[in-house]
């Protein structure tokens, strides 16, 4: 009997304890045991994890930085074990302790685990079970922000806006509504709304304590309130970041910008900021920051408009790196916006922008932008180079042989003289880089001395003691013998050639032939230098066509290019006819008709429009100009496909130059009908058929341009792939 009642008292503890019990005994059992073996480890795990990325974390505080530290699954790795620790532990309490009260927060810790590891997919699956099965409110509000940050860094802005949207409306605990705020500006931060993320920031920042992290949301609401042109909303906040234990270099930036903020504040002299900026440039604190200094120097001057200071203090940073790629790359960045956007020099623009993405961090925001804008600056520069040149080969090619004979010599010259000056330049580096090195290297060792003659100091100091002993001496031979004759004798007898050497008349005599076969040598290579630039003169009639061609191409180029991606109109507008004026008869005419037309102040009555109707009506650009003014009725399909008919009746008939008038006809008059690609089409076949080739594959091509839906396609792509062959 008493071996029983122990057996019932078991089996009911027990049964009493399980995790599917709502008893108040098995759920303080289970709570009891998920707090202590498993939450309390994952919790640490989490907090260590998420310092040491925070720790370790590496800004470039010139960019904008983002307001919460973006999800990275490689940087994750330094901290996988604790990943690892917290998803075995939080997974056992999902496993063991269902009817715990912390079975939310465990999910919550499990999804966020999964989300640092970068599995996006199964994170978002966490926080929605959470949302959809819990009863801890708390639990639910911090899955949904979650959720909402998992969206986020998917790039998924418009689901991650649907739920914040949810959580708006809930009544969120104080720590949820801080990371809330923070999640929230993190996506009108991402999505480029800057003056909205600002906003929703400086409300969390309300709610935050006194740390580096909020440091860190203060300096980057000031860049953001910088970015839209907000200098005194700004200043408060950079203000603040000293005040929140900052790392030394956010501190350094944040009160840089505050100075370039103040400047323009002011409205007028900035003589004391600069000073400042001279102060922080001596201060050996910030030796390794010079770059830095220069850097926001050069952008108060652009603020100022002083554009050469700018370059200059642009310059002196790049000199000042060491070993910063980071902010070279937004000082090259800074270079080619400049010439780009105020100083409009293409060519160097180019240039800087591809210093820049050389350096840039492919993860940058601005990445994709800067990197459409140089490949369009490349092809710009291109053709503009084919157009100087073409024009320069033109003129020579029409000049007199003599005049010609010059003009090659000076450019040969010229040519000459920059490839001297560029070594010159080049060997200047060179030494300037190596005297670096040793720089370096006596910094790290205080006994270390340069070899005299790689010291310029020793150098200089040398050549001015030599100067006051022997005064200014030319670097030849026996320099200290007034007797030049008896010098080059006694080293004669040194190298025992004495007797050997001609002399007098002689002498003479073979320093002529010398200088002869010099001068014929340097003749001949300059001959052949005319020749080549000769054999690249378009002087003949073909060779001139094709000269003309390419410049053609360049111009229409340049035009579309100032039009479509720098959205210059007014020189896309004297582009295009500068194009026309010097090629009347170009293939492009149509087109660059129809552009200019686009961009008159009338688009109804400018004689752009009118030369296109008449010379090109049954061309695409002239259907695109009719089709806005067109009213399609039932009536004008009736009649469309009636005259379709007719004309394929003739086409059928093998009445061609008929067909061929009433198809251009009927596409002109029936254009924005249902049936306006058939008439293309049929127009086509007449080309083809009455032998106009040129018009043909024109057709062709506005047909596949003009109709990418019609049932039509595969013909025009299946006649195309046949002309292609021929």
């Amino acid at each position: 009997m008493q071996k029983l009642f122990i057996f019932i008292l078991l089996l009911a503890i027990t049964t009493g304890c399980s995790q599917f019990s709502q008893s108040p005994t098995s759920k303080a059992w289970h709570n009891l045991n998920a707090r202590f073996n498993s939450l309390i480890i994952a919790r640490e795990n989490m907090k260590e994890a998420e310092k040491a990325l925070f720790t370790t974390r590496e800004e470039n505080y010139s960019a904008l930085i983002p307001i919460l530290l973006p999800i990275d699954s490689v940087k994750s790795q330094v901290v996988a074990t604790n990943l690892k620790e917290v998803i075995e532990k939080t997974s056992m309490i999902a496993e063991r302790h269902s009817n715990s009260k912390y079975l939310a927060e465990a999910y919550v810790l499990l999804g966020r685990a999964r989300l640092m590891k970068g599995d996006f997919v199964n994170a978002i699956e966490v926080f929605k079970y959470v949302n959809s099965t819990t009863k801890d409110e708390t639990g639910r509000q911090s899955a949904l922000i979650w959720l909402m940050r998992a969206y986020i860094e998917q790039r998924d802005f418009v689901t991650a806006l649907k739920v914040s949207e949810v959580v708006r409306n809930l009544d969120l605990t104080n720590a949820n509504t801080r990371d809330y705020y923070l999640t929230k500006a993190y996506l009108h931060q991402y999505t480029g709304e800057l003056a909205t993320a600002a906003a929703i920031a400086e409300e969390a920042l309300k709610l935050m304590t006194k740390n580096e992290q909020t440091a860190r949301v203060h300096y980057a609401v000031g860049q953001m309130y910088d970015l839209i042109g907000q200098k005194a909303k700004a200043l408060p906040h950079y203000a603040a970041v000293a005040k929140n234990r900052p790392n030394y270099d956010m501190e350094f930036y944040a009160g840089m910008n505050a100075l370039l903020d103040e400047a323009v504040a002011r409205r007028g002299t900035t003589a004391g900021v600069q000073e400042n900026f001279k102060k922080m440039l001596v201060d050996r604190k910030n030796a390794d920051l010079k770059d830095k200094i220069y850097f926001t120097m050069g952008n108060l001057e652009v603020q100022k408009m002083n554009y050469p200071k700018a370059i200059e203090y642009y310059n002196a940073s790049i000199k000042n790196s060491k070993g910063n790629s980071a902010q070279n790359a937004y000082t090259y960045l800074e270079l080619a916006e400049l010439h780009y956007n105020q100083l409009l020099k293409y060519e160097l623009a180019s240039l800087y922008y591809d210093s820049t993405l050389t350096l840039l961090p492919k993860n940058t925001p601005d990445y994709e932008r800067i990197t459409r804008r140089a490949a369009s600056l490349t092809s710009f520069v291109t053709y503009q180079k084919v157009v100087a040149l073409e024009d320069s080969l033109q003129r020579l090619a029409a000049m007199s042989a003599a005049d010609l004979d010059k003009a090659l010599e000076r450019s040969i010259a010229q040519k000459e003289e920059e490839a001297r000056k560029a070594k010159e330049l080049a060997d200047q580096q060179s030494l300037k880089n190596a005297n670096a090195a040793v720089d370096r290297l006596s910094d790290r060792d205080q006994t270390f001395k340069r070899w005299m003659l790689y010291d310029p100091v020793a150098i200089n100091r040398n050549k001015s003691d030599f100067q006051q002993l022997w005064g200014p001496r030319v670097l030849e031979d026996n320099w200290r013998r007034r007797d030049k004759e008896a010098g080059a004798i006694s080293f004669g007898i040194e190298r025992s050639t004495v007797g050997n050497q001609p002399t007098g008349s002689a002498a003479t005599g073979a320093n002529q032939v010398l200088q002869q076969q010099t001068s014929d040598i340097a003749g001949k290579a300059l001959a052949a230098k005319k020749q080549e630039l000769y054999a690249g003169l378009p002087n003949t009639p073909e060779k001139l066509a094709a000269s003309k061609l390419k410049q053609e191409e360049a111009y229409y180029q340049l035009g579309k290019i100032y039009r479509f991606q720098f959205n210059e109109p007014d020189n896309a507008i004297t582009t295009f006819k500068t194009l026309l004026e010097k090629f009347p008869a170009t293939v492009h005419e149509a087109e660059v008709l129809y552009l200019l037309s686009l961009s008159a102040d009338n688009q109804e009555t400018n004689p752009y429009r009118s030369a296109l109707l008449s010379k090109y009506p049954a061309s695409t650009y002239a259907r695109q100009l009719i089709r806005g003014n067109v009213n399609i009725t039932e009536d004008t399909e009736s009649k469309a496909n009636l005259v379709y008919s007719q004309a394929f009746n003739l086409y059928s008939n093998e009445s061609y130059l008929s067909a061929l008038k009433m198809a251009e006809d009927g596409l002109i008059t029936y254009t924005g009908t249902s049936i306006e690609d058939k008439f293309a089409m049929l127009r086509i076949l007449l080309l083809a058929k009455t032998e106009q080739k040129e018009l043909y594959q024109q057709a062709l091509n506005e047909f596949i341009q003009g109709y990418p839906s019609s049932n039509l396609m595969p013909k025009a792509k299946e006649l195309m792939a046949v002309l292609s062959k021929k």
